[in-house]
């Protein structure tokens, strides 16, 4: 008797842990579409006017429009600029900045010659992911550095090209 007592409460104490060892729980998940990053061009990169004697040399532009050369190269007037994008977004985003992976080619309108553009930067600097879109706008200047060569191989004339850049929400 006391056997199946003992075997009818531990049948019950089976079925009742049985029935506790699961549970249900109702959870909520939330996504949030943000506006999407976009930039413009507002201003174009132009490395202004130069003339080159025999070695040629680089024609250096900072983000912040300054402008030098180096070897054999003078700078004259005209206008000079770095490239400057307006990138907006959502508000108080962060985003990063990707300068170009190599050189971009400019070429001459009449010769096909080519001059490089290369030793890219910015302000704000690239590959800082702490850039903030303050009321979801901001300026971003690129700078880079004119390779050129003698006037035998960058003949007097205009030269123009392309060159990208990404802009990425962190």
């Amino acid at each position: 008797m006391i056997n199946r007592i003992t075997t009818a409460v531990a049948l019950f104490l089976l079925l009742s842990l049985a029935g506790r060892s699961q549970v249900s729980v109702t959870a909520q998940a939330y996504a949030e579409v943000m506006e999407a990053l976009s930039a413009t061009e507002t201003s174009q990169m132009n490395f202004g006017r130069f003339s080159t004697l025999m070695n040629g040399g680089q024609v250096i532009l900072s983000p912040s429009g300054e402008r030098s050369s180096q070897g054999s190269v003078m700078l004259n007037g005209g206008f000079a600029q770095p490239g400057i994008f307006t990138v907006t977004g959502a508000p108080d985003a962060s985003f990063t900045i990707q300068l170009p992976q190599g050189p971009a080619l400019l070429m001459h309108q009449g010769s096909n010659k080519i001059m490089t553009v290369d030793g890219w930067a910015s302000d704000p600097p690239a590959g800082n992911g702490n850039i903030i879109l303050q009321q979801g706008q901001e300026t971003v200047s690129i700078g880079a550095t004119l390779q050129v060569g003698p006037i035998e191989d960058n003949p007097v004339g205009m030269y123009t090209g392309s060159f990208s850049l990404t802009f990425a929400y962190n």
